[in-house]
């Protein structure tokens, strides 16, 4: 197999172990997506300034979660890519530029709301500037076992998964300018909640849960955690917490904004932001049309969805809007599987309707 053809690879062993592994199957892939965010940050910041923001975050991931640290070099020595440029596509402060923000909308459906009554996240994952991703089954020494779709060459910031345990998590990021982040907590702080940490670490939402409230962040983030018995949203701020529990009905999902009412006051005014706003509202719209029976394929085609052109679901660049579709990945809780697509899902998986 090439590497040009590799979407998905099972990683064995320690993190060095797994990092050396991914390195030496995706060296080409490694180094272009390092050499992407080490031009966009020459391009956008203050190199010195930088340096040390890097440097700062880096030594607080080194003193907290030394397996990521482990995983880095790995991936540094089996891709012989530079140690230093893996720890600038791994320390994610470009995201939080205009040139690179995560543009997501996600969804789950459980019970009542789907046709088996089982428990299915799906998101869409959206870049103005795509980095390559993959899909990783994890395999440790503890017998721990996580699947993920991340960006080559990072361990830092997937976009879902699911672990052995039957613990699914899935996110969306959160921009406004009245929610800006301090860069002065660079030694105390992650850029983003690794989402990695908690399928590596937890087994259940409730634990999910209390490692999110010990993890301090930088900036806001949505975050779907469901298991076999509870789902819920937690949005997340770099001061706060808010928890939504489905308590029933069974769909819960966010685009990147807040919906509660403790943080919706931090929200971008839409007329500054109207595809977030815009992707809710059709999301709505069509999940209530397959209310009670939604099915793998009907939540595929909600993710397709192009009705509102460069604000809709299925991301594709139009114009000065650059925002891409890069993968739209789904679990399903109960079977612990995850699917992906590369790409936009409505070329990954066409359909037609006779």
């Amino acid at each position: 197999m090439t590497e040009s053809k590799i979407v998905s690879l099972v990683l064995k062993g320690g993190a060095y172990e797994q990092g050396l592994q991914q390195g030496r199957a995706l060296k080409e892939a490694i180094a272009k997506n390092a050499m992407y965010a080490k031009h966009l940050v020459e391009k956008v910041a203050n190199h010195s300034s930088y340096k040390k923001f890097l440097h700062d975050n880096m030594s607080y991931m080194q003193a907290n979660f030394p397996e990521l640290e482990e995983e880095i070099k790995g991936l540094a020595d089996g891709s012989m890519v530079p140690y230093e440029d893996l720890v600038t596509l791994n320390v994610p402060a470009y995201f939080m530029t205009e040139y690179f923000s995560q543009e997501c909308s996600m969804i789950l459906a459980r019970g009542k709301a789907t046709a088996d009554g089982k428990t299915y996240v799906i998101k869409n994952r959206d870049m103005r500037a795509p980095i390559d991703q993959v899909m990783v089954k994890r395999i440790y020494p503890d017998q721990t076992m996580v699947s993920e779709i991340t960006g080559i060459g990072t361990v830092t910031y997937p976009a879902s998964g699911i672990n052995g345990a039957g613990l699914g998590v899935s996110t969306t990021g959160f921009w406004s300018p009245k929610a800006k982040p301090d860069i002065s907590q660079a030694a105390s702080r992650q850029v983003f909640l690794n989402i990695h940490l908690l399928l590596r670490n937890c087994q259940t939402v409730d634990e999910a849960i209390s490692l999110i409230k010990k993890l301090p962040v930088m900036n806001g983030l949505n975050v779907i955690l469901a298991d076999k018995d509870k789902a819920c949203i937690v949005e997340i701020t770099k001061d706060k917490i808010v928890t939504e529990f489905d308590e029933g009905r069974g769909i819960l999902f966010r685009t990147n904004h807040y919906v509660s009412e403790e943080l919706k006051q931090l929200n971008p005014e839409p007329s500054a932001y109207a595809s977030t706003f815009m992707r809710r509202e059709r999301i709505a719209q069509l999940l209530e049309e397959s209310y009670g029976h939604i099915r793998f394929q009907d939540l595929f085609r909600i993710l397709s969805d192009h009705k509102d052109g460069i604000n809709g679901i299925c991301r594709h660049p139009q114009g000065s809007v650059l925002a891409k579709t890069v993968s739209t990945t789904l679990f399903v809780i109960e079977d612990k599987e995850l699917w992906t697509t590369l790409g936009n899902p409505c070329e990954a998986l066409p359909h037609f309707s006779v």
